[in-house]
Formats: structure tokens, C-alpha cells, sequence
């Protein structure tokens, strides 16, 4: 017999309260890659994504229910009630939010993102990520599914999904792992050198605080100290406001600058992943078309077609402006927060915003240079971690291209450049878009 959701709730409340994770069921271990080459960035972003889910699942066996209906009550606002809240020392505070039909899912899932961010409210200091998250509902719609994979990968949200059954009065919750068809949909939109933007801060020497090379002994230990400073600062200010970026700090070889004034021989380069690039999405008479499959056009289409005439021909145009010029104004505002000095004496410098394929494959700007530390964020940083782990692992310790080239032990890794630099140069090729394969 059918049961409603509240007593659905009960159910699980009143039998499962210290062992929720014993009618969990459809565990299975994460995709695996082993034929020897570099795997593609969307068998990366899976692995990442099911470790998360089988770490989450895995820290729900100590768990214990501590409330149901709970209240959440705010001034002037009507009183909401969270399904099922637990805690444990390995998953920390959990929210748990369960719909059994389809046609009320969607609003389980908003509902189950405002109850974190009420907790955050309510205790401060605490992010969502801290939070897990779960979803008890069908996963039936495609609008829930789509925000699932993109809270797992993007948003980097501890947060998992499972689908309910109950018949003769016993449960099971099965585990549902997002369609390998999203980590494509994400391969396709990140690394490919025209989704990507950059921006370029050209500035002076510093005498006695960042300066040149000068006898052929490379970057002054502490110029580079300074630069890599400069460049973490805002690589976290950049984290922190959602880009998936890489940012790193170039100056030339004393060779180079030999008998040449160079006014502005530092430099600090920040390139971000671009949502809005042309090549993927454009207009033209009111259509938009691009570089990627056809059911994103027809979504993306159909916002643009509710949009008011005035604002439709270069909506996406203006969007995109929109997005490269806070990336501007944030690397901005950080580097000249960080070069302030007691005597207020400013320092002088020039923003160029550089072809990223033509800035990468430049002899004088990547070749004839010292580099600095190279800081990842967002997705750019996850998929350089789970590519290390591979590289690392005994049985493919031969069979990646460069692996001569990488230091013994894996933190040596995580700013050195050239390691770096082999991997994301390797993986910013402009392929034919394979999302309907």
C-alpha cells in the first residue's frame, strides 16, 4: 500500500533513526580510467563528483536523526518545516528534505538549498559547503537533475541525492549518480582555448622590493616571493567569487631585457573560464546558435525569446561584456589593494586583456620568462588535483606524457608551473563539440 510522504518521514524517523545508511542502497565505486594517456576532463570531473557522493555516504553510517517537522522560524516571515535534520561527528549537521512525487521535487530541492543557507544565517561562520545535504525525492525531472550535478560539481556542495521506495513495510533509499552526459556537458564548456578569458596587469620594477634578474640567475628570491604573494591573494579573491581561474606572474629573462627599456616587465595574468563565449552561444536575427548541442540552444532560446525587444539583439553580447569586466574590476581592485604603501605613493601600471591561445603559445610571453607560482581555482583546480592523483598512481607511473618532468612527491606539484602548465596547455584544444555522442 502506498504511503504518504509525511508518513514516509515517520517511517524513517521512528526505524532508521540511528541507522539511516543501512537501507541506503546502489553504492558503487567511482569510474575508473586505466589505458595508459591522459584521461578526458569529463572522466575527471565523474571521479570527483562520485568520490564526493561515496564520501558523503560513507560519513552518513554514524549518523542519527535528532528531529523531524523541524521549525525554522523567522521574523515576519511564515513559520517552514525541515523533513529531517541529523547530526554526526563525520557529516557534520544534515538537512534532509524528502518528496515523493515527482511534481513537488523541484520545490524539495530549492527548499533543501534555503534550509542551508538559513543554518548559515542563523550561525555565523558556517558555509554551505560545511552542511550535508540531502535530497529524498524520484529525481524524476530534468530541472532537479540539472541543479543536482551542478551544485556536485560546480558549487562544490556536499550534497547527495536518493531515490525512496517503501513496500511491505520495509525502505530503501537508492543512490542516484548524475548521467555521465552532465560531466560531458562540463568537459565541453571549460578548457577549449576560446571559452577562455584573460586579463593582464603590467606594472614597474620595484626597486628593492620586486626586482629584475640581473645576472642570469634567475627571478630574485624575493620578487618572486612578493609576486607569488600578489597572485595567491588574488587567485582566493577570485575563489571566492565563483571563477574557475588560473593566475600567475611572469617577469623576462635578463637576456631579454638586456639593453631594452621595459616599463612594465611584471606581470600578473589571470585566465577564467568564460560561460558566456561566443563560439558556444551567439545571436543572430533573434537566434541563437553556436558551438553546442542543440537542447542547451533551444533552453537558451527560449529565455532570450521573453526578453524585451530592445534588449534581445545583444543580450548575449552584454552578458558576456558583463562578466569580463567584474573579472576586471575584481583583479583590479585586489592588485591595487595590495601594492598600497604607507606613502601613499601609486604605482603605475597597464591592463591589457591578451588572446589566451595567442598568449600561451607566445615565445616572449610564456617562453622567455620567469614564472611565478601558478594558483587554480574553482573546477580548474579540481581537475589539476584528480589529474596529479593519476599521474601519481604506481600503475600508469610511465605512461603520461611529461612524467619525467614532475617532481618526486605530489605537493611539489600543486604551484610549480611547469607540471601545471603541461597538463592545462595539453588540455585547451578547440575540439568539435561531442555532447549528442
Amino acid at each position: 500500500m502506498e504511503i504518504s510522504e509525511n508518513e514516509f518521514r515517520d517511517f524513517l524517523f521512528d526505524n532508521h533513526s540511528e541507522n539511516l545508511s543501512s537501507i541506503i542502497v546502489g553504492r558503487r565505486d567511482p569510474i575508473s580510467w586505466s589505458n595508459g594517456s591522459f584521461p578526458p576532463i569529463h572522466i575527471l570531473l565523474q571521479q570527483s563528483a562520485e568520490k564526493k557522493i561515496n564520501e558523503a555516504l560513507d560519513n552518513l553510517e554514524d549518523m542519527i536523526l535528532t528531529a523531524r517537522e523541524l521549525r525554522l522560524e523567522r521574523e515576519a516571515d511564515s513559520t517552514t518545516r525541515i523533513d529531517l535534520v541529523g547530526n554526526s561527528e563525520s557529516c557534520g549537521l544534515t538537512i534532509i528534505e524528502l518528496k515523493k512525487s515527482k511534481q513537488t521535487e523541484r520545490q524539495a530541492f530549492s527548499e533543501l538549498l534555503a534550509y542551508a543557507n538559513h543554518f548559515c544565517t542563523i550561525f555565523p561562520g558556517l558555509k554551505e559547503s560545511s552542511l550535508t545535504s540531502i535530497l529524498v525525492a524520484p529525481m524524476e525531472t530534468r530541472t532537479v537533475r540539472d541543479a543536482y550535478a551542478q551544485e556536485l560539481v560546480s558549487n562544490n556542495k556536499c550534497i547527495v541525492a536518493l531515490i525512496p521506495e517503501h513496500k511491505n513495510s520495509t525502505a530503501k533509499l537508492t543512490v542516484y549518480y548524475p548521467d555521465s552526459s552532465y560531466y560531458k556537458w562540463f568537459e565541453n564548456n571549460l578548457l577549449d582555448d576560446r571559452s577562455m578569458i584573460t586579463v593582464a596587469i603590467a606594472f614597474p620594477e620595484i626597486k628593492g622590493w620586486i626586482d629584475l634578474e640581473r645576472d642570469q640567475s634567475g627571478m630574485p628570491e624575493h620578487s618572486a616571493k612578493a609576486l607569488n604573494t600578489i597572485t595567491s591573494s588574488i587567485s582566493k579573491t577570485l575563489e571566492a567569487c565563483g571563477y574557475h581561474s588560473m593566475c600567475y606572474s611572469t617577469q623576462p629573462w635578463a637576456e631579454v631585457t638586456l639593453g631594452y627599456d621595459f616599463p612594465f616587465p611584471n606581470v600578473i595574468y589571470v585566465a577564467a573560464v568564460n560561460p558566456f563565449s561566443s563560439f558556444r552561444t551567439a545571436i543572430n536575427n533573434d537566434e541563437i546558435y553556436g558551438s553546442s548541442k542543440d537542447g542547451r540552444l533551444a533552453e537558451i532560446q527560449a529565455v532570450h525569446d521573453q526578453l524585451s525587444e530592445t534588449e534581445r539583439e545583444f543580450w548575449i553580447e552584454t552578458i558576456e561584456g558583463n562578466f569580463h569586466n567584474r573579472l576586471i574590476r575584481i583583479v583590479r581592485k585586489e592588485f591595487e589593494k595590495l601594492l598600497k604603501n604607507k606613502k601613499q605613493e601609486k604605482i603605475r601600471y597597464e591592463i591589457s586583456l591578451p588572446d589566451w591561445y595567442g598568449l600561451k603559445t607566445s615565445m616572449i610571453d610564456s617562453v622567455t620568462v620567469h614564472h611565478g607560482e601558478l594558483y587554480l581555482t574553482g573546477l580548474l583546480r579540481e581537475i589539476h588535483s584528480e589529474y596529479i592523483e593519476y599521474i601519481y598512481r604506481p600503475d600508469v607511473k610511465y605512461a603520461i606524457y611529461y612524467s619525467d618532468d614532475f617532481p618526486k612527491y605530489f605537493y611539489n606539484t600543486l604551484r610549480s608551473f611547469l607540471p601545471i602548465w603541461e597538463i592545462l596547455s595539453g588540455l585547451g584544444v578547440g575540439d568539435t563539440d561531442d555532447e549528442d555522442e
